[in-house]
């Protein structure tokens, strides 16, 4: 105790700085070495961009977490790959960027008080994907950009070098895709099935089968799609395909000029799936496309004018606001056949009534047009 009170009244009588002074002077040292003259409690912002690195080149991240020392505020990235944070204390401060699957980076920023640093004059921090998904986001960049060769070298490569990897079914389904697209439907069929029996706990396996359905069509091989296509109703009756796979049983009969088997099959579509939509376009619904197509089938490859008409007449009722994939409207294009239906019947006053039904009901449509050139046509045999 003695020895501890000597020493203190050595140092309170030293003529060099008292530890105030001490203190002081080191903390205007680390304000210099981080470049900042102004209070530790200042606060400044900090911007920048992220993207990830691809196969090709880098493409903004979005989602991507981004956090740094010196302040509770964390920011994501938004579809351009942009983030901000503000209220951050001056100084050297450590960026941290994660996301999930990504390989975690950091790097030193300065922050000086009242400025925001644009991290590297906005060139984008460039973090990459645990390699798996790198290769599967490269094969899904090179499918989206058409270079479908390279697209199926990179998915092979993924199910090679990492046969575990939870995106192996879902690479396997791109090398099918890509092989469909580019009308190989023989390597396609390949592919999809390669998917089926390796991959047997997958969630792609209902999209592997139709696809094979769909690609014997393709193919005109229509007694073997029938088959493919009844395999996914049996297999996978409560999956999204289901709906479709009965669609295309029933236009691969009329595609076979099987027409009476077709209107057998199309009315499965209304009876058993009448609120279906398809798979990619979940507000565009298949019974009316199987609705129209009895119609047809009915009027122009059978020949049964009437019942064509009672057929195309349900469309109009049933499904108002009904459209193709090419997103015209059905109802506009039944009303115009069943025009039709009556000059083949000869019913002249009859069909006129109903193409004006397109001119009033549907004005602006391309049958509106036709509609009119038929009733220019027919006129003088109503009297």
């Amino acid at each position: 105790m003695l020895l501890l009170n000597k020493n203190f009244k050595k140092i309170k009588n030293d003529k060099g700085p008292s530890p105030v002074i001490f203190l002081i002077l080191l903390s205007f040292l680390l304000l210099l070495l981080t470049g900042c003259l102004f209070s530790p409690f200042s606060k400044g912002s900090v911007e920048g961009y992220i993207h990830e690195e691809t196969v090709i080149d880098t493409r903004p991240l979005e989602g991507t977490l981004v956090s740094i020392t010196g302040s509770s505020n964390t920011a994501l990235t938004n579809e351009e790959g942009y983030f901000r944070i503000d209220e951050v204390y001056i100084g050297a401060r450590n960026l941290t960027i994660t996301k999930k699957e990504y390989i975690t980076k950091k790097l030193v920023v300065v922050i000086k008080e009242n400025e925001t640093t644009l991290i590297d004059d906005g060139r984008p921090i460039v973090v990459c994907a645990i390699n798996d998904k790198f290769l599967f986001d490269g094969g899904i960049i090179y499918y989206d950009s058409g270079e479908y060769a390279n697209a199926i070298t990179t998915f092979q490569q993924l199910i090679n070098n990492y046969p575990d990897s939870s995106y192996t079914d879902d690479a396997q389904l791109g090398i099918g895709n890509c092989y469909y697209v580019t009308y190989d439907y023989s390597h396609a069929i390949e592919a999809y099935q390669k998917l089926i029996d390796d991959y047997p706990e997958s969630s792609l396996l209902a999209i592997a089968q139709y696809s094979i359905a769909q690609s014997y069509r393709k193919l005109a091989n229509y007694e073997q799609a029938i088959l493919e296509f009844n395999k996914v109703i049996e297999s996978y009756p409560e999956s999204d395909y289901a709906a479709p796979a009965q669609y295309y049983i029933g236009y691969s009969h009329y595609q076979a000029q099987d027409y009476s088997q077709a209107i057998l099959e199309f009315q499965k579509v209304i009876d058993y799936y009448p609120n279906s939509t398809w798979p990619s376009e979940s507000e565009r619904f298949i019974a009316p496309c199987a609705q129209y197509y009895i119609g047809w089938c009915l009027g122009e490859k059978l020949g049964q004018w009437e019942d064509a008409i009672s057929a195309y007449q349900l469309v109009i009722d049933n499904y108002p606001d009904s459209t193709w994939s090419s997103g015209s409207e059905i109802p506009p294009d039944a009303q115009y056949q069943i025009g039709w239906c009556y000059e083949q019947l000869e019913l002249w006053c009859e069909a006129i009534d109903a193409y004006q039904l397109v001119i009033d009901n549907y004005p602006g449509t391309s049958w509106s047009n036709f509609a009119e050139e038929r009733i220019n046509a027919i006129s003088e045999n109503c009297p």
